[in-house]
């Protein structure tokens, strides 16, 4: 049985973190907590799927899936940043109902689950992410207090109303002083868990009001990671755990992703908006005043072509007529001064055909007149003599 007190708020409880055995099966609160707040992730996530466009088969998969590749995940990332502590126990290295996971390490194995399951199913990872991350939230919100059952994440002392202090606690910091430099074990100290749970719980109610807003897929989940980002960094600036050299991992990963995501979310709107502005530039979005006016234009402009198009078509027909008349005029003459001709030629033709019947009518007196040709002759030659 362990004892958890705030002592200025005058708050004293007894709790055994086992929370009921089954035969040799111990079941801890620590794991019944951390059920639960599965389970309200589970039970969001689908009950307004369908709202979302997101089919709760593919759900129901990915979170199979992806709590437990997280869950391990989670585990391994704590267990190598405290490494020393497990270096020669080995055999609790698999003991995480004892507590010990690393959030991050549970995100990034997370994150990475998603986006290769989105890729098979062919579904939008950005999508499911904004979906996810909105009752993920909540659940840690719920989830940290399975740190209060076994008195873990707490900072240094202080004597604030919600101090907080344990025989757990104040076992931990006499066992290993070295890790927790400058505090008094019976002292109240910081309770980180409630810090995060309170910071986690209003991260959720800002992404459920938010993504109500969004302009594009990934911005809530940028938001999230934005949130849990600054988080880390500010709470974990008191945690004396999850360190490599003088360096809380937590918080450099926390202020990279928070500085990441913002500028992600920042420039995706802002080249969302130029894109908007060029839009309206390019008139594709008129006002119902400017596509009215720009109507009775057309029309205006129709009937101002149909009358064009009838002088046009008048006027053609016009020359045509015309046209049509001075080639008749010319057909007729050119058919005269053909007639003319034809006479001239006819003409022609019959005084050569009488000149021929002359010639011939000649030849024919000769040829029945020869001996006066002959007579000739003679007197001719005898005149000669």
């Amino acid at each position: 049985m362990n004892n958890i007190s705030f002592p200025n708020l005058g708050l004293d409880f007894s709790i055994n973190p086992v929370a009921f055995s089954i035969g040799s099966l111990q079941v801890y609160w620590y794991g019944i907590i951390t059920a639960l707040a599965f389970l309200v992730i589970i039970l969001g996530i689908l009950r307004s799927s369908d709202k979302y466009g997101i089919k709760q088969d593919d759900l129901v998969d990915l979170v199979l899936i992806t709590s437990i590749i997280g869950i391990i995940c989670a585990r391994i990332f704590y267990v190598l940043v405290n490494w020393d502590r497990y270096r020669n126990n080995l055999s609790e290295i698999y003991k995480i109902w004892g507590g010990g996971l690393a959030i991050y390490g549970g995100i990034i194995g997370g994150i990475i689950t998603i986006y290769l399951f989105c890729r098979k199913r062919k579904i939008s990872a950005l999508q499911i992410l904004d979906h996810l991350v909105v009752y993920f939230a909540l659940g840690q919100a719920i989830g940290r207090w399975g740190n209060f059952v076994n008195q873990e994440l707490f900072g240094p002392n202080t004597n604030l109303p919600w101090a907080m202090t344990g025989n757990v606690i104040q076992n931990t910091i006499a066992r290993f002083p070295e890790n927790f430099p400058g505090v008094d074990a019976y002292l109240p100290v910081h309770p980180l868990f409630l810090y995060e749970s309170l910071w986690d719980f209003l991260t959720f109610i800002l992404l459920a009001t938010f993504r109500k807003r969004k302009k594009m897929e990934g911005e809530v989940f940028s938001l999230y990671m934005i949130s849990y980002g600054l988080a880390r960094f500010t709470i974990d600036s008191m945690r004396f755990d999850l360190k490599v050299g003088n360096f809380n991992i937590n918080r450099v990963i926390g202020l990279i992703f928070a500085i990441a995501f913002g500028v992600i979310f920042i420039a995706r709107r802002l080249r969302k908006n130029e894109d908007l502005i060029e839009e309206a530039d390019e008139g594709t979005t008129p006002s119902i005043y400017r596509e009215i006016l720009h109507g009775m234009d057309n029309q205006s402009s129709a009937a101002d072509d149909e009358v064009a198009n009838e002088g046009t078509i008048s006027d053609s027909v016009d020359e045509a007529v015309i046209e049509g008349s001075v080639s008749s005029d010319r057909d007729e003459t050119e058919n005269e001064a053909n007639a003319s001709d034809i006479d001239d030629e006819s003409t022609g033709y019959e005084d050569q055909e009488g000149a021929k019947q002359a010639s011939v009518s000649d030849s024919e007196d000769e040829a029945v007149n020869p001996e006066t040709d002959g007579s000739i002759d003679i007197v001719e030659n005898e005149n000669a003599d």
